[in-house]
């Protein structure tokens, strides 16, 4: 159940691919607001066309629309924490970011895969002190409904998404526990290394 809710807060984003000219000073909330009004059409229309199982199509788009509406490094700064410090030390920045990317096409890929018309709405936002929280609810007739934060804030005046939880379990978080551990027993190159290279095994890529 949790892998299926991550897949579908994954594919919020794919909201990304078909707006490209949000404006700058819009709010955090018309920022999301956007991205769940094109969400279901740009995915409706895939769907249709048969392109939600095409890797190669999927892959291009996360390429040229999704990333550059996520700022990267501060969502590897959250997933690495106290070992940034030493990621920058060693060189490994790149690295660490290009294995965070790897590991969230494949969750994007997965997320495509398995739309089927859910409902999306922005329900409530919340303004922290140095960023906003946006709550989106996926709508699936009553039974299994779910909710998901987006954390944005403005990065040289444009909204990014730099982390979100799903149903109040923290994406960032949960990569930090995982990979923490690894790191503790086999050195953080080697858990960088493992993380690419297992993520691009999985996907065949």
């Amino acid at each position: 159940m949790l892998r299926k809710i991550i897949l579908l807060c994954s594919a919020i984003l794919l909201a990304s691919l078909s707006y490209s000219g949000m404006a700058e000073n819009s709010t955090s909330e018309q920022f999301i607001g956007s991205l769940s009004e094109r969400l279901q059409v740009t995915l409706t229309e895939a769907k249709k066309d048969n392109k939600l199982d095409n890797v190669e199509y999927i892959d291009r788009l996360i390429d040229q629309e999704i990333l550059p509406h996520l700022n990267l490094e501060a969502l590897c700064k959250r997933v690495f924490r106290e070992h940034w410090k030493d990621i920058l030390q060693k060189g490994q920045k790149q690295n660490a970011i290009d294995a965070v990317v790897i590991s969230l096409k494949r969750t994007y890929r997965l997320a495509v895969s398995s739309y089927s018309g859910q409902k999306i709405e922005v329900i409530d936002s919340k303004k922290k002190k140095s960023y906003d929280i946006v709550r989106i609810k996926i709508n699936t007739n009553g039974k299994n409904d779910h909710t998901i934060d987006f954390a944005v804030r403005q990065f040289d005046s444009a909204w990014k998404v730099f982390d979100f939880s799903v149903d109040g379990i923290g994406v960032s978080k949960t990569l930090y526990s995982s990979i923490s551990q690894q790191i503790q027993s086999d050195g953080l190159e080697k858990t960088i290394r493992t993380l690419a290279q297992t993520t691009n095994e999985s996907t065949g890529s």
